[in-house]
């Protein structure tokens, strides 16, 4: 339209929106003239500073809020960004300004999904709140059901509007969202409820078709795995191996021995690539670590599905000869074999005859079975229960890792004629009990059942 058409239109002068920009424009300008002309804002009043700084600032959220009404406008058919070949105003404008469009994007974004909360729209229009309170509160109300079978009623909408309009004057941005997040929950309980019964038998499903795991040799002695599991599984592990950690004391550095290596050392006492060593305090990946080896071995194997006739049983095949060796300051020789081929040290396998079944076989030169002895199951539940109810924690001394966490151990090994009984019994914490079965150390017990170990010279 020519001005004369414009003012047949208007009244007088150009569009309402044009007069009202360039009012604004010549409003600012004023402003900064009068501070570059010498007057200092730090001139006024307290209270006067308050009043220009909330203007200001319902100044700034009514400018977005028309902002965000225009962009929406000037991106259709007959508009600036059309005729320019632009995508939308945001671009439009972003290259006028030369300036990346991703903020003037979310401001379209956000003026769109203000038209479906009109009283949101006017609060920010009239500069009552703030943009980024007006986009926390529309996250939240946007993730209601509209449609479907749950929809909610226009006037719960409603309401959950007036809800967050109300949490807009009285939180921060962030605070709204963490409020937002249970908004279906204040607004309509009984379909919060089904809604998030429904979300979580479908994640539950989902994880069930999602869960892997797979292990490989990384021919270092260890076994390195990975893969995904539901959270409630993950949740269960997390506990039992966090209890498997605790209490976390001085005692319980070192965890795992491992040899001392003198021609490896760094100059500072730490062993080059051996994280772990004696005295040096272990990290909670470690620990955790640890934790993992120590349930699993002592699973409950009475509550595993049978596999070959008896529960889930690895083998270590190793000779009588080289199990019943004493050990040396160079610890032992020979080792054994597991069932899928793995090699297992002497002390390991002494160390898990404490806790596990022993089974004789008997074979011959060319491998021939001659005899299979029966597994003798080492301390029994009434046993363990005696030997806590004497030692409520581990008897290494000075160690106070509780009895319930602990290992049974025979003081005279099996291999050595020892017996399954109270008296001949111990418990031991996880570390102390590989340190009992570690040939590089010297374990004493003392007349008051008690134990202390001592690296062999």
């Amino acid at each position: 339209m020519d001005d004369e058409q414009q003012a047949g239109r208007w009244g007088v002068g150009a569009h309402p929106l044009l007069n009202a920009a360039s009012s604004l424009t010549t409003a600012l300008a004023a402003a900064h003239g009068a501070i570059d002309a010498g007057s200092d804002p730090a001139w006024l009043a307290p209270d006067d500073q308050g009043q220009l700084l909330t203007s200001l600032g319902r100044a700034q959220a009514s400018l977005d809020a028309l902002l965000m009404r225009t962009l929406i406008a000037y991106s259709g058919a007959e508009s600036i960004a059309e005729g320019a070949a632009a995508r939308s105003a945001a671009d439009w404008l972003a290259g006028e300004q030369h300036v990346r469009a991703n903020r003037l994007h979310a401001a379209t974004t956000l003026g769109t999904a203000l038209t479906r909360w009109p009283r949101l729209a006017a609060a920010l229009a009239a500069g009552e709140i703030t943009t980024d309170h007006a986009r926390a509160a529309v996250e939240a109300l946007d993730r209601l059901p509209r449609s479907g079978p749950d929809a909610l009623e226009p006037e719960v909408l409603a309401q959950a509007e007036t809800v967050m309009l109300g949490h807009c004057g009285e939180f921060t941005p962030p605070q709204i969202r963490t409020l937002g997040a249970r908004l279906l929950d204040a607004v309509a309980p009984d379909v919060a409820e089904r809604l998030e019964a429904k979300r979580l038998a479908d994640e539950e499903r989902q994880a069930r078709r999602e869960t892997t795991f797979s292990m490989s040799r990384t021919g270092r002695g260890t076994r390195r795995f990975r893969g995904e599991i539901p959270e409630l599984h993950a949740s269960i592990l997390d506990h039992a191996l966090r209890a498997l950690t605790n209490p976390r004391r001085s005692h319980l550095d070192g965890g795992i021995p491992f040899h001392d290596n003198p021609g490896d050392e760094t100059g500072d006492g730490r062993l080059d690539g051996d994280p772990v060593t004696d005295g040096q305090r272990l990290t909670d990946s470690q620990r955790l670590g640890q934790a993992f080896c120590t349930l699993i071995e002592n699973l409950a194997t009475d509550r595993l599905p049978t596999h070959g006739g008896s529960p889930v049983t690895v083998v270590v095949t190793i000779t009588e000869e080289t199990l019943r060796q004493e050990a040396t300051e160079h610890g032992y020789t020979g080792y054994g074999t597991t069932t899928g081929g793995a090699p297992v040290s002497v002390g390991e396998a002494i160390r898990l005859g404490c806790q596990h079944g022993v089974r004789g076989w008997v074979v011959s030169g060319d491998g021939e079975t001659l005899h299979l002895g029966r597994t003798r199951r080492l301390h029994t539940g009434p046993q363990r229960l005696a030997l806590e109810l004497q030692h409520p924690t581990c008897q290494a001394r000075g160690c106070d890792v509780p009895a319930a966490w602990c290992e049974t151990h025979h003081r005279h090994a099996w291999a050595e004629g020892g017996h399954t009984s109270v008296d001949d019994g111990a418990l031991l914490c996880p570390h102390h009990h590989h340190r009992t079965h570690d040939p590089t150390y010297d374990t004493r017990w003392h007349p008051d059942d008690t134990a202390t170990f001592h690296r062999r010279c």
